[in-house]
């Protein structure tokens, strides 16, 4: 009876895997979730502006990168180039077509911005990539260019690789596993104790 209950907890794991796997393996992949942050205390006060782009070669395999909750002191409309679909706070969804789309939108300096950032990727061997930047009517601010950006690489793993540069000490990136991942991990902690608890019960 004890070896058909382990045998019944690997199958009901390996059961589980499968449909994990399973989901990723249609036409997109979705990336983990990254909650970024740009805290503007030490970058002055006054108006500037906050950029996010999404850019892609004209051969760059078809993507989007969703971006949602922006917060802040965000001052009047943002302007727009390219397709992206939305309103503020978000979500906003940024398309790479015809070479990508960006976003500018007047903030006031002194606190601190934050949104979330997460990829939809199609099969392909070119990249994209989402980047944000400060900058005032005469130069970038908390770097020399881009505060932080991530690297989408279709071609290079399956499901493709999430590279995170981070420029920036005035931003910060915190990266949240795929809702997939974290549900295996949860599924898999009660399966686990459940093996450790029948081993236990066999040990002299």
């Amino acid at each position: 009876m004890s070896n058909l209950k382990d045998i019944l907890a690997r199958l009901m794991l390996a059961a589980f895997l499968s449909c994990c796997a399973g989901a990723g393996m249609g036409t997109a992949a979705a990336g983990p979730l990254y909650s970024v942050r740009i805290d503007t205390a030490t970058l002055g006060s006054g108006p500037a502006y906050l950029g996010l782009y999404f850019l892609g070669l004209a051969d760059a395999a078809p993507a989007s990168a969703t971006v949602s909750n922006l917060a802040g002191a965000l001052d009047g409309t943002a302007d727009v180039t390219g397709t992206i679909a939305g309103a503020l706070p978000g979500p906003l969804v940024f398309s790479n077509a015809n070479g990508g789309s960006e976003l500018v939108q007047g903030i006031t300096l002194g606190g601190v911005f934050s949104f979330d950032l997460t990829f939809l990727m199609t099969a392909g061997e070119v990249g994209s990539t989402f980047s944000w930047a400060l900058f005032n009517e005469t130069a970038y601010l908390g770097a020399d260019g881009n505060l932080g950006m991530v690297s989408l690489q279709p071609g290079a793993a399956p499901g493709g690789a999430y590279l995170l540069t981070n420029a920036s000490a005035a931003s910060s990136v915190q990266v949240v596993p795929e809702p997939a991942t974290m549900w295996l991990m949860l599924a898999a902690i009660p399966l686990a104790m459940l093996a450790r608890r029948r081993r236990m019960r066999h040990l002299p």
